[in-house]
């Protein structure tokens, strides 16, 4: 930490606000580089820049002509702007004696400076919007009001980077942590969200040699999808005890929906679900499908049969009910379910299946199904959240199965 601020409850509360962006901030920040190249190129300044002081250095999330990554905190001017918490405007910094030891000035590379800090929304300083320039030089009034507005605009950016990094965080610490491995089945997901949060979710489990699966896909995208998605999970995993008992799924399914319905007519919102319970011992499967109509059963022969159902999504109508419907999981067979973003990786939506079950039957294990759709999305980057959950059994029959956390 800067020695000026050592023990400084100020600073110490600053640093902690610019740990919150690190994982936000690092990669590719688009709008921020719009920001920063716009700013350049209306002041004809030699650089601009986003700069976080972060501990002993000085970071450019977002920079335009600096060439850097980062710097010293204390061969930086935006440390004075950041104190300040004002904007700091530096007409010659040769010529004040704050600045004019710093190597940057001293060797004539910078010479004119402008900073606005920038605050999250509790009012931390986070960050600085920067001009550099080599030449000495002023900014006029009608220049000062365009500065504070695309500092302003760049403060909204960084909030907003920040926020939804952390709502991500928060949505990919729901997903399972790891693949789930039992005797011969073995099982894995992913999400693929659209924006920085997505309204699909997905979950596995495994408890008294029932494994529970299940994909929900809300109406909608970003941060109130992934909400509601985050509730219906947590209330779909809250009836496993009920299901591995025997209950029958159709009928949970409907108190589910019904606990869920609130919710959703007030966004305004409906959630489509596929849920499944498979018996690890004999592969016999019960399965509800809420407005789904994206899961298959791909057989060791290369069948393909389509598990879908009649029933609407949740929150459609509020006295709807679920059906159960069964299958059974042969050795061999593999179960994929997915959300309709997957929709928009194949060239013909209506061969989408042909396309899955050639990848399914050629994928060795769940992950390299998983793999080869993160291709088709760089291929032809979707448009929707794309959510993938795969269930393998293996040909041969493999040990006793052992419930798994």
């Amino acid at each position: 930490m800067h020695d000026d601020h050592i023990g400084a409850p100020a600073e110490q509360r600053r640093q902690r606000a610019v740990d919150s962006l690190h994982d936000a901030l690092h990669g590719d920040n688009d709008r921020l580089d719009r920001i920063t190249r716009l700013a350049r190129s209306v002041f004809g300044v030699a650089a601009t820049s986003v700069t976080v002081l972060d501990h002993d250095r000085a970071w450019f999330p977002s920079e335009s002509g600096l060439g850097i990554a980062e710097m010293p905190r204390s061969q930086t001017l935006c440390d004075t702007a950041q104190a300040g918490d004002e904007t700091l405007v530096v007409e010659d910094a040769r010529a004040d004696p704050r600045f004019r030891h710093l190597a940057p000035v001293a060797d004539g590379s910078l010479v004119f400076y402008a900073g606005r800090p920038l605050h999250d929304h509790l009012g931390n300083v986070v960050g600085t919007f920067c001009l550099f320039d080599g030449a000495a030089r002023t900014l006029d009034a009608e220049q000062r009001r365009t500065f504070d507005d695309l500092a302003a605009w760049a403060e909204q950016e960084l909030v907003a980077s920040s926020e939804m990094g952390q709502a991500r965080q928060v949505q990919t610490s729901l997903f399972p942590s790891q693949p789930l491995e039992s005797g011969p089945w073995s099982v894995d997901g992913m999400c693929l969200p659209a924006l920085a949060v997505g309204g699909d979710c997905y979950d596995f489990g495994l408890g008294g040699g029932v494994l529970h699966v299940g994909v929900g896909d809300v109406m909608g995208k970003g941060t109130s999808a992934a909400l509601l998605g985050a509730g219906a999970r947590a209330a779909i995993r809250a009836t496993h005890g009920a299901v591995t008992a025997g209950a029958d799924l159709g009928v949970i399914a409907t108190q589910v929906a019904r606990s869920l319905t609130p919710d959703l007519e007030r966004s305004e919102s409906f959630l489509t679900v596929f849920e499944a319970a498979v018996d690890l011992e004999d592969g016999w499967t019960r399965w509800v499908d809420a407005g789904s109509g994206l899961a298959a059963q791909v057989s060791a022969d290369g069948t393909i049969t389509y598990l879908t159902g009649d029933d609407r999504p949740f929150g459609v109508l509020p006295d709807d009910h679920w059906t159960e419907h069964t299958t059974t999981l042969e050795p061999g067979d593999r179960l994929v379910v997915i959300s309709d973003g997957v929709l928009d990786l194949v060239e013909d939506q209506a061969l989408v299946w042909e396309d899955l079950a050639v990848a399914t039957r050629a994928a060795a294990t769940p992950a390299d199904l998983l793999a080869e759709v993160r291709r088709w999305a760089e291929v032809r980057p979707p448009l929707d959240d794309v959510t993938v959950l795969a269930v393998f059994r293996a040909a041969d029959t493999g040990p006793d199965v052992e419930d798994s956390a």
